[in-house]
């Protein structure tokens, strides 16, 4: 019987050691969201002519031809 009284004492121990820390990490993440909010990321997605033609004048420039050798087309 001795042993079962130990092996339960073990256990509800352990428990609360583990609920113990997952209460410690729980509120550490709560904390940190408070200090370091989220934030989107800046839309980028799209085609600004400007980007696009420094990216092609780089290519082309790479590949030492003419801008009107270079085909340029939409990947959409």
């Amino acid at each position: 019987m001795e042993n079962l009284t130990a092996s339960l004492v073990v256990t509800v121990i352990g428990m609360s050691v583990i609920f113990a820390v997952l209460a410690i990490l729980y509120v550490s993440i709560l904390s940190l969201e408070r200090i370091f909010p989220y934030k989107a990321p800046a839309e980028t997605a799209g085609d600004n002519t400007e980007t696009v033609a420094v990216i092609q004048a780089a290519i082309t420039a790479y590949l030492k031809r003419r801008p009107a050798d270079t085909d340029t087309r939409s990947i959409k």
